[in-house]
């Protein structure tokens, strides 16, 4: 269930790993490697519902979530 954080929708980091098919340790690492974009609160990690949509519109490549902000065009929604 999306949750605000400002004004920005976010996932817990379960349901991130459940939307893109992976794991909680997979998604922590993509966090720490800045391809996806989240916060922790009171010791959970919530990722930014927009860089989820990212990731999956870019399949596996899911690194390139900071690389495709300025110049992609597969609809996505890269800020």
């Amino acid at each position: 269930m999306a949750r605000l954080i400002g004004s920005i929708s976010h996932v817990t980091a379960a349901e991130a790993a459940a939307e893109l098919e992976t794991t909680i340790t997979r998604i922590l690492m993509l966090l720490r490697e800045n391809a996806l974009e989240g916060k922790q609160l009171d010791g959970e990690w919530y990722v930014e519902s927009a860089s989820i949509a990212c990731a999956k519109a870019h399949g596996n490549d899911i690194k390139t979530t900071k690389g495709c902000v300025s110049h992609c065009s597969s609809g996505c929604g890269c800020k």
